[in-house]
């Protein structure tokens, strides 16, 4: 399976770069990440379809684990709205 090694994300290089290796549109490219911050902003950026995933591992790196509460209570807020 191909992948991009250090695609800096949010930025769209990376995400540019899987458009040009998948050779398709955006919009039919669907990004699967477990970071709101990283993940789902930059595939959304790109106009790509996101999908947000529960971590595999419960151990991140010191600047996720910073961000973690954060995406947590955005992610608690999104649900609640859904339910409405």
């Amino acid at each position: 399976m191909d992948y991009i090694l250090f695609a800096m994300k949010p930025l769209k290089s990376g995400f540019k770069k899987a458009i040009k290796i998948l050779n398709e549109k955006p919009e039919n490219i669907a990004a699967i990440g477990d970071q709101v911050f990283t993940d789902v902003i930059g595939a959304n950026r790109c106009h790509m379809f996101s999908i947000l995933v529960k971590p595999l591992d419960e151990k991140d790196i010191w600047l996720t684990i910073m961000k973690r509460p954060l995406e947590n209570y955005i992610i608690k807020r999104y649900e609640r709205r859904l339910k409405k």
